[in-house]
């Protein structure tokens, strides 16, 4: 897995020397940036194919000592959360190979980074002071319609996330969603309303 770190990720991990990306699949990286959002340190920890955002408040300088693994159990939690079992996240990890920080993966990602801090500033509600996971913040980032690097079509980073999954084979496959076909509907139905 590879952790992409901005200049302000690298200024707060006190590191001058920081390795190139190595070309992992971007399913595997995860840019991470850090910004004042109404007047509190957050952390974004963003996948640079699905543009999946993960908000962190508060994170303690012990867990900056360590970063690679901070950033990898706040996604295995966060997986957690969306319902993956602990197996599909074993999957995810060991498929993702040893984790390292590096730069961050391309323009394209970084432009969905700014997107996200631009968008938390209209976020209107309070950050919650009790959890470092900043949850409603997270959700209300994930359901912004975009085209990340990873896809060719546009939608929520949430679903994104999981067709990610699904093209890994860690998730099974969900039935496509039914499409009315608008002209045939009128054509079948032309003259029963009269």
């Amino acid at each position: 897995m590879e952790i992409g770190a901005t200049k302000a990720v690298q200024d707060r991990l006190k590191t001058t020397k920081i390795e190139e990306s190595k070309g992992a699949l971007l399913v595997f990286c995860w840019d991470t940036h850090l910004t004042k959002i109404k007047g509190r340190n957050v952390l974004f920890i963003v996948n640079a194919s699905n543009r999946y955002t993960i908000a962190m408040t508060d994170i303690e300088p012990r867990n900056w000592n360590y970063y690679t693994m901070y950033i990898s159990r706040v996604i295995h939690g966060v997986m957690q959360e969306m319902g993956y079992s602990e197996d599909q996240i074993g999957q995810y990890f060991k498929m993702s190979g040893d984790t390292t920080v590096t730069k961050t993966h391309g323009r394209k990602s970084v432009g969905g980074i700014n997107r996200m801090v631009m968008d938390a500033q209209y976020f209107d509600k309070k950050l919650d002071k009790e959890a470092k996971y900043q949850w409603e913040l997270s959700e209300y980032l994930n359901r912004d319609i975009c085209q990340p690097e990873g896809f060719d079509a546009y939608g929520h980073p949430s679903e994104l996330f999981k067709l990610d999954m699904e093209r890994l084979g860690i998730a099974t496959k969900r039935e496509p969603a039914k499409v009315i076909d608008f002209a045939q509907y009128i054509e079948n139905n032309r003259g029963t309303n009269d």
